[in-house]
Parts: C-alpha cells; sequence; structure tokens
C-alpha cells in the first residue's frame, strides 16, 4: 500500500506548478525546516531570488531551519526531551509572527519508509494544526530527489521511492490544511537537463550545493507564486525599431539607449553563467560590419562582432548584476545577524539549563534586532531599478 500512490505523485510533479502571488508588501516569511533550510542562508539565493521578484515590496525572511530537525522539532530538543524539542519549534515559528510559512520536512522522515509513515502523518498535521493561531498561510514542500552520486555511495532509487510516497503524504496533509504545496521532486528532470552529466546539484546526494541552491531559487520562487519576465531587447539600428522585453527602452542617440528594467538580474554563480535559467539578451541588428562594445553607464561589458549583435548576445554582468550581487551579500549579512539572534553560541549558558551563570547577558540579544533592521532598509533601498544608459561603440 505505502508504494501503490508513487505513479500518482510523478505525474503531479510532471504538470508545471503556478499558485497565485501569495508575498505582498509587510509580510513576514518563515523558512522553516531541516538542513536543506539551514543551509539557504549560507548562499542566499532562495531569498534574493524572492526579493528580486518583488520590486518596491517590503517583506522580511526569518530562516528558522535547524540542521536534522523533524516535525516533531527533534533537533532543537538540546539537553532536553523531544517534547521540549517540539515546544521550541512552535516558539521559534510564534516568535517571528508570521504571515507566510514555508515549510520543508519529510527528507529526514522519509529514511524510516513505511514504519514511520503514519507518526510523520500525524505530526505534520498537528504541526500545522498547532499553529492556527498565527493564521500564516502556509506553503508545504516535499523533499527534494535523491540524487545518484554513484559508488561508493548507496543506490539512491530505493531511498526514491520512499520520498515519493511522502511526497504524496505531505500534498494529502497540505491539502487538509489548507496550505499550498509544492513538489520539488519535479524539478528534477529540469535541473539535471541544465547540469548535464558532468555536474551534480548536491554534494553528497541529498544536500545542495551552492550552484544547487541556485537552480532550485526558481522553483522557490513558484512555490511562492512570484513571477518574472524575461528580459530581452531587440534594437533595428538602421530603422529604429526596439521591441523589448522585462524593461522599457528609450533612444537616447543612434548608438546609445535608456534602459529600465522591471525587476533587478537573476544573480551569476561564478564559473556558471551559461546556467542562468533567465538569461537577459540584447540583439542589435543591421549594424556595420564590425566589432562593438556595449558599455553600460560607461563599464564596459561584453565585446562581440556585427554577427553576434544581430544574433543575439546574453549579457551576464554590468552594473546591474553588481547590484543584485551587493543586495544577495547585505541578505546574508542580515541573516548571519539574525542567527546569532535567536541561535547565540552559548545558548545553553544565556538561555539553557546554565544559564543561572550567564543568564544575565540575555538582555543583549535583543540588540541585535536594530542591527537586522538596518540591513533590511538597505536590502530594500537595493532593490529598485535603475534607469541605465547603454550604449555601443565600435572597436578600432
Amino acid at each position: 500500500m505505502f508504494l501503490q500512490s508513487i505513479t500518482l505523485i510523478v505525474c503531479l510533479g510532471s504538470v508545471p506548478f503556478q499558485s497565485p502571488p501569495i508575498l505582498k508588501d509587510g509580510d513576514m516569511v518563515a523558512l522553516v525546516g531541516g538542513t536543506l533550510i539551514e543551509r539557504e542562508q549560507i548562499s542566499g539565493y532562495w531569498e534574493t531570488e524572492l526579493t528580486r521578484r518583488i520590486t518596491g515590496q517590503k517583506v522580511r525572511f526569518r530562516n528558522l531551519g535547524w540542521s536534522g530537525d523533524t516535525v516533531y522539532g527533534h533537533a532543537r530538543a538540546g539537553f532536553g526531551s523531544t517534547a521540549d524539542g517540539y515546544k521550541r519549534l512552535i516558539e521559534h515559528i510564534n516568535a517571528v509572527k508570521p504571515t507566510v510559512t514555508l515549510f520543508a520536512y519529510g527528507a529526514n522522515e522519509s529514511f524510516e519508509g513505511e514504519a514511520g509513515a503514519a507518526d510523520f502523518q500525524k505530526g505534520y498535521d498537528k504541526l500545522l494544526k498547532d499553529l492556527l493561531n498565527t493564521k500564516s498561510k502556509s506553503i508545504l514542500l516535499t523533499p527534494l530527489w535523491h540524487e545518484n552520486m554513484g559508488a561508493p555511495l548507496p543506490d539512491a532509487a530505493p531511498h526514491n521511492l520512499n520520498i515519493l510516497a511522502y511526497s504524496k503524504m505531505i500534498d494529502e496533509i497540505a491539502k487538509a490544511n489548507q496550505a499550498n504545496f509544492y513538489d520539488l521532486f519535479q524539478s528534477k528532470t529540469s535541473c539535471e537537463a541544465m547540469l548535464g552529466q558532468s555536474a551534480k546539484l548536491t554534494s553528497n546526494g541529498i544536500h545542495p550545493t551552492e550552484l544547487g541552491y541556485y537552480l532550485l531559487s526558481n522553483d522557490i520562487a513558484r512555490a511562492f507564486g512570484v513571477n518574472e519576465e524575461l528580459w530581452q531587447v531587440a534594437i533595428d539600428h538602421a530603422g529604429g525599431a526596439i521591441n523589448t522585453k522585462g524593461c522599457t527602452v528609450e533612444s537616447a542617440g543612434k548608438m546609445s539607449w535608456k534602459v529600465t528594467d522591471k525587476m533587478l538580474p537573476r544573480p551569476i554563480v561564478p564559473g556558471f553563467a551559461s546556467l542562468n535559467p533567465s538569461p537577459r539578451t540584447i540583439a542589435i541588428k543591421n549594424l556595420p560590419k564590425g566589432t562593438y562594445k556595449l558599455l553600460v553607464d560607461g563599464k564596459e561589458v561584453i565585446m562581440k562582432d556585427s554577427e553576434d549583435w544581430a544574433k543575439g548576445v546574453m549579457i551576464s554582468s554590468g552594473p546591474d548584476f553588481d547590484q543584485v550581487e551587493m543586495m544577495r551579500k547585505l541578505i546574508l549579512e542580515k541573516n548571519r545577524q539574525y542567527f546569532h539572534r535567536w541561535r547565540p553560541q552559548n545558548e545553553t549558558y544565556l538561555l539553557g539549563f546554565r544559564k543561572h551563570e550567564q543568564g544575565q547577558n540575555a538582555r543583549e540579544l535583543p540588540q541585535f534586532d536594530p542591527i537586522v533592521a538596518a540591513k533590511e532598509e538597505e536590502i530594500y533601498k537595493l532593490n529598485k531599478s535603475v534607469t541605465r544608459t547603454y550604449s555601443l561603440m565600435e572597436s578600432k
């Protein structure tokens, strides 16, 4: 019975998911789960992708991931009991007062197979019901597929059967609790197609690499219903016609244009510019034969010959890319400061069973709040489109 429903979940995963936009100005988003969530803040690509797609909106994010966690809060127990861990899980979520909560559970539990299925379903359902007081919209992610890494690591196929069965349970739990559901397992096909055979999404079959988080960021944005419009510019140098997507372009001279983007570009992982799921392309037709360099606000971005410009050239650097990378680094710093706020390294002395020794210093923890808020203001200010001057210059 446990594996009979696998065909259904595969079919679910093969259909592109789309939901109405979930995020709005003023939202507080809590990211809750195990290692998949906690390690996202190492690269910040998920939060960066969501942020850049909601230009002009102030949405805050709090990463509450805890490596090895389950729906029962096992990893959060510290020196306490499972009940203590679950109590802390509820407290962690309630403390940030989320309006939207992304849950990513089931990866650890799936190793239990059929033996742990009923307990997982019961625990997840209880967790969602115990959080009804937050009135938060919920999104339930399935686990990632187990990537086959080859020997000496074990064959991933048996575990993937369990993940598929647990994914179906998560779908049922979401429906029972009026929560949104996103099948992250279905991203396997598109990610593998982009990566080919030479690269892997994970470091060990389970935990994504920096590139893995980057490629999965598009799925996370879709889970929140946050869309983007591909950036494309086509210019006829002879006739002057201009066609655009994702931006507005006005002529500022024979070889110069004013370009205003609708949103910042997707950041680039060093060494993997070709794997950008939403590349920016600019085509300029009917140029006199020759070699031309593109400058953006006076900064040289790329140089190609007239034939290449006519076909279309991918843009993967320039001031806008610098701006989104600066925003990503601010997100990383904001999350680092918040991590110290809610998970101080000396937690046992500040809040735990040895607080009788240094518990008085816990009063310093709220001092991180204005630091986090200041970083968020910097992020908001950077997350806006800037009108830039694009100019083409012939290289002699």
